[in-house]
Order: structure tokens, then sequence, then C-alpha cells
């Protein structure tokens, strides 16, 4: 199957709609993988394949986290170098809950211009 004719996930949507709602957030390409950016700054990298979708952001505060369940689940989670972190799931599969969230979040208040994440009130 071409990668043109891949239809996203229902947790892909779920994913783009968690990025898009921050402020000045623009989707765009890098590479093969689709990028959300605030004012050009990427913070989420989301790409798929006929068989999984993953998911790259930065992390700070919850690296421990991702390294325990990377410990736990290395066929779904991987700690990279400078916090980046890779998710990754079949397209079936959603994160845990409230976990992408936090993440997004974490990864935006990491990347994101300064003046922009002090605009930007914590998500409810």
């Amino acid at each position: 199957m071409a990668k043109e004719n891949l239809v996203e996930s229902k947790p892909m949507v779920a994913i783009r709609k968690l990025a898009l709602k921050y402020p000045e957030v623009e989707e765009g390409a890098s590479c093969v993988n689709r990028a959300f950016k605030a004012r050009k700054k990427a913070f989420v990298f989301m790409g798929m394949n006929e068989a999984t979708y993953n998911v790259r952001l930065k992390l700070g505060d919850s690296l421990e986290e991702a390294e325990q369940l990377a410990e736990e689940s290395p066929e779904n989670y991987s700690v990279g170098a400078h916090g980046w972190t890779l998710l990754t799931f079949p397209h079936k599969q959603n994160p845990p809950k409230g976990l992408m969230k936090r993440w997004i979040d974490e990864s935006f208040r990491l990347l994101a211009p300064k003046k922009l994440v002090d605009e930007t009130p914590p998500p409810k």
C-alpha cells in the first residue's frame, strides 16, 4: 500500500486536535512526518506506516516517567537524546489516557517561543 493511501487512525486525529489547540500552531511537513509548530518552532512530530503511528516530542519533567514506560514497553516507548521521546502504537491502540495531553503540553512549553508560552494558560 502506498503511503499516500494510508488513512489516519482515530488516535492520530485525536493527537492532531490536541496539538492544534495551542495558540498560533500550524501543521506542516517535516520529511515524511507531520510537524506541529508554534511560531515556526516544532514541538510535536507525527508519522505512520501501514501498521503503526508514531509521535515524537520533547520531555523534561516527565522524562523519568517516559524512561520507566520504555523499560516496561520498549515496543511502544523510546527515549532518545536530549529528552526526545518516541511513542509507537498500532493504529487501533490509544496511548494511556491523559498521557498525550500532558506530554504535548510539556513539549509545547519546552520548545515554543517563551513569550507565547508565558501567554498560554495550562490546559484544563
